[in-house]
């Protein structure tokens, strides 16, 4: 028997992946360990840079797939569902097939369940809902689980976090999959969305591609309307009733999603979506005996807000036109913070009452513990 027919496995029934560990899309499915305290500590990621791929390339079940095939009408209902939740996290599951040369074919897609946690950097799927939906649609249809999406709203990160590529390799090694698929989402303050594809595969590990979507002339699934007619008492759909597209790769049309950031704001530079993330991340790990939840906002200069309310407390972090070269303005509120931006009516270099006369040590080059430093001393 040749390596590569032994390498094909046969498609696990939903019954025996469904307990799988479920995405946390949020700090806590960083690879940890436990110090001797029994605290856990975050571990250092490796630095990923996804292959983007044109879907000219030709496919082969040995490699990543170079591009996705996908229905227009499972385009269409996740782009309702991350519209449904502008300043959150939300995902779901995609359900299809894969052709022999590994290409995925997204048929049906679900969204989150009723009791799913959607946070401002994080997401946890409704177990409850994924085990009973999935298993209709498995047995019922004959459709296997692909693949899974979740969005990052308007984080200007449109593609795998460090910790979503983690997760993603670790559930392939750890449930013997050859390949999966994880969708990233985001949206606008236009109220547009878009949705961006990565394959990932057991041999290539992170080597992951960034595929462009293949969409098929059948605009319809053939699953869509007699999954959610024969289920209705079951499925939960996005209250959102007109889908929105932005730009979107597509196989014949590689164009990137324009960022929503002032030419000259720090945000646009798209290494820094990830410090912006890891940001994020960070902030309610440094107490963890208080709920901590983080809020980003745009104002109507474009400029960066994070709206964190710890506990009682409310901080208001405001990054300046001028940053990272000057430091964040932060505030603890009182009153909601939405109603209430720092540097919105002060010129850029100004400092707000909290941090004034606290140091600003950004050397030119690391954003993250620029940042970090500064915050620690007011914390």
């Amino acid at each position: 028997m040749s390596k590569k027919f032994r390498k094909q496995r046969k498609s696990k029934s939903f019954e025996q992946i469904k307990h799988r560990d479920l995405p946390r899309y949020s700090q806590e499915r960083v690879p940890q360990s436990l110090k001797a305290d029994g605290r856990r500590h975050e571990q250092a990621l490796p630095v990923i840079t996804p292959r983007e791929e044109s879907g000219d390339g030709l496919p082969h079940e040995s490699k990543p797939a170079p591009v996705v095939m996908v229905f227009q009408s499972e385009l269409d209902y996740i782009s309702r569902c991350i519209l449904d939740c502008p300043l959150i996290e939300t995902g779901g599951e995609l359900f299809g097939h894969w052709t022999a040369t590994g290409i995925p074919v997204v048929e049906y897609a679900i969204g989150p369940g009723p009791r799913a946690n959607h946070q401002s950097t994080f997401f946890n799927q409704d177990v409850d809902y994924l085990s009973r939906v999935g298993k209709m649609i498995v047995e019922r249809y004959g459709l296997q689980h692909i693949g899974e999406w979740h969005s990052h709203h308007q984080l200007g990160l449109a593609r795998p976090s460090g910790h979503d590529a983690a997760t993603m390799v670790n559930n392939i090694a750890r449930h013997h999959l050859r390949r999966f698929l994880l969708c990233i989402g985001n949206c606008d303050r236009r109220g547009t969305s878009t949705l961006n594809a990565f394959t990932f595969h057991e041999d290539h590990h992170y080597s992951y591609v960034h595929a462009p979507w293949h969409v098929l002339p059948e605009l319809l699934s053939p699953y869509r309307q007699r999954i959610d007619a024969d289920l209705a008492g079951v499925l939960r759909h996005p209250r959102t009733n007109q889908a929105r597209h932005g730009t979107m790769r597509l196989a014949n049309q590689a164009a990137r999603v324009k960022p929503e950031y002032d030419a000259a704001y720090w945000l646009n530079d798209k290494n820094n979506s990830q410090v912006l993330k890891r940001i994020i991340d960070q902030l309610p790990l440094l107490d963890l005996a208080t709920t901590c939840q983080v809020q980003p906002k745009l104002d109507s200069r474009n400029h960066l807000h994070l709206l964190v309310q710890r506990g009682a407390q409310r901080e208001h972090i405001y990054f300046p036109a001028a940053f990272p070269h000057v430091p964040p303005e932060i505030r603890f509120e009182t009153t909601d913070p939405a109603e209430h931006y720092p540097g919105a009516n002060a010129p850029d270099n100004a400092q707000s009452p909290a941090t004034a006369g606290i140091l600003w040590t950004y050397d030119g080059k690391d954003i993250y513990r620029a940042f970090m430093d500064y915050y620690k001393q007011l914390f």
